[in-house]
C-alpha cells in the first residue's frame, strides 16, 4: 500500500514538473510569426469564380485598336506594350497535365478586362501594387516557345493562383508562338534573343524606380533565353554590375539555353546582379532533346541519364562555378517526379515542383524540403534530387 502511494506521489510530481516546464516554453508570439508569412493571393469574386489582376509587358506587335488577347500577333513590335489584365479562375482548378487551350475550353480560366498603359502609368500602377504587398515584392514571369499572348497570360494566372502567395505578378511576354518546325523554332529563338534587351531595360527601371524589397524572376523553357539576354544587356550598365545584387532570385525551369552560352554569357551577370540562381533540370526532357539536335549543342535543362547519378561530375561543370560559391547556385534534378507532357512541362504540372518553388521564394534552406535528397561530391558542392516521397 505504502509503495503504491509513493508511486502515485512520484507520478504526480513528475506531471506537475512537466506542466511547469511547458508553461515556460518560449512559444513565438503570433504577431512575430505571421509577419514573415506571405499571405494568400489576393482576388476578387465574380459569381463562383475568382479574379486575379496581372500586369503584362509584351514585345509583340499589335494588330489594331482592339484590346483582346488576340490583338497581339506573333511578330516582334518596335518596343514594349504595357497594361493589365484580369484572369477569371474556377476555384476547383488543380495542378495537373494542362494546356492553356484546354483550360479556356473547359471554362476554368478566362482572360478579360485588358487595359493598355503608357510607360509612366504602368510604372506608377506597378509601384503602387508593390508598395501595397505584404513584403514589398514582385514576381516576373517569362514563358517559352509556341505560347501566344493568351497562352502566356493563362499560364501566368495558373501558376500564380496555384503557387498562392500575395505578390504582384508581371508577365513579360514575347512572340514565341511560331510554327512547330525547325524554321519556326529558329524564328522563335531569334525573337527570344531580340526580346532580351527589352526585358533588361524594364528590369532596370523596376530596380531603380520601383525598388522592390524582393524581386524574383522565374523563366521556363525558351523564356530562359530571354532572361539570359536580359542579364547580358543589364550587365553593360555600371550601376547594375556593381557589388550589390539587385535581384533576389532567378529560377530557371527546363532552361532551353545552350550550356556553352550559359558559361560564356550568363554566369558573370548572375554573380553581379542576382543573390541566388536555381536551375531545375532533368534527364528525360524530350523537348530539350530535340532542341539539342536542332542547335547542335546540349541544353542547360537536360542532363545525361545515368544510374546512381554518376553524371554529378558533368553537372558540376554545367552549372557550378567555384567563384560563385555553392550557396549561390542550386541544381535540382526533377527526373524522379517528371511525368509531365513531353517530360518538359513539369513547371506547370508537378505538385512537387510547386512545393520546392514555394520554399525558395521564402528563401528557406533546401534541407527544409524533405522531398529533396542531397548527394555530395568531392568539392563539397551540393547536388539535389527531387523525389515524390511516395
Amino acid at each position: 500500500m505504502r509503495s503504491s502511494i509513493f508511486t502515485c506521489f512520484i507520478a504526480a510530481f513528475l506531471a506537475l514538473t512537466f506542466l511547469s516546464g511547458c508553461a515556460v516554453i518560449p512559444f513565438e508570439k503570433t504577431s512575430e510569426y505571421t509577419k514573415d508569412l506571405y499571405r494568400r493571393i489576393q482576388y476578387k469574386l465574380e459569381g463562383d469564380h475568382r479574379v486575379l489582376n496581372i500586369f503584362y509587358a509584351t514585345t509583340r506587335a499589335k494588330e489594331d485598336d482592339r484590346l483582346t488577347p488576340g490583338s497581339f500577333n506573333s511578330t516582334l513590335g518596335k518596343g514594349i506594350s504595357y497594361g493589365t489584365l484580369d484572369a477569371k479562375i474556377d476555384p476547383s482548378l488543380k495542378i495537373g497535365a494542362i494546356t492553356p487551350t484546354q483550360l479556356t475550353k473547359a471554362g476554368l480560366i478566362d482572360v478579360k478586362n485588358m487595359t493598355t498603359l503608357d510607360d509612366a502609368e504602368f510604372l506608377k500602377k506597378l509601384s503602387d501594387a508593390v508598395a501595397a504587398s505584404p513584403h514589398n515584392s514582385l514576381m516576373v514571369m517569362v514563358f517559352g516557345y509556341e505560347q501566344n499572348f493568351e497562352d502566356a497570360a493563362i499560364n501566368a494566372a495558373f501558376f500564380s493562383y496555384l503557387l498562392d502567395i500575395n505578390t504582384p505578378v508581371l508577365l513579360f511576354d514575347w512572340p514565341g508562338d511560331q510554327p512547330p518546325s525547325v524554321p519556326g523554332y529558329a524564328k522563335a529563338q531569334s525573337y527570344a534573343i531580340s526580346s532580351g534587351p527589352h526585358l533588361g531595360e524594364l528590369l532596370t527601371k523596376i530596380v531603380h524606380q520601383i525598388k522592390p524589397n524582393k524581386l524574383w524572376i522565374t523563366a521556363h523553357s525558351m523564356g530562359c533565353q530571354v532572361v539570359c539576354d536580359a542579364f547580358d544587356d543589364m550587365y553593360k550598365n555600371p550601376a547594375l554590375a556593381d557589388a550589390d545584387a539587385e535581384i533576389d532570385h532567378v529560377i530557371l525551369a527546363a532552361p532551353d539555353v545552350g550550356q556553352n552560352e550559359f558559361d560564356e554569357k550568363f554566369k558573370n551577370e548572375l554573380a553581379a546582379m542576382s543573390k541566388k540562381l536555381t536551375a531545375y533540370v532533368s534527364s528525360d526532357d524530350q523537348a530539350l532533346l530535340m532542341s539539342g539536335v536542332i542547335n547542335q549543342e546540349e541544353r542547360l535543362g537536360r542532363i545525361k541519364d545515368s544510374k546512381e547519378h554518376k553524371q554529378l561530375e558533368e553537372l558540376k561543370g554545367l552549372l557550378y562555378v567555384k567563384s560563385l560559391g555553392s550557396d549561390k547556385i542550386a541544381v535540382i534534378d526533377v527526373t524522379p517526379i517528371n511525368n509531365s507532357t513531353f517530360r518538359h512541362g513539369y513547371y506547370l504540372e508537378s505538385p512537387e515542383f510547386y512545393d520546392d518553388f514555394y520554399l525558395r521564394i521564402f528563401d528557406k534552406g533546401p534541407n527544409v524540403n524533405r522531398r529533396l535528397y542531397l548527394i555530395k561530391f568531392k568539392d563539397n558542392i551540393d547536388y539535389w534530387v527531387l523525389n515524390s516521397g511516395k
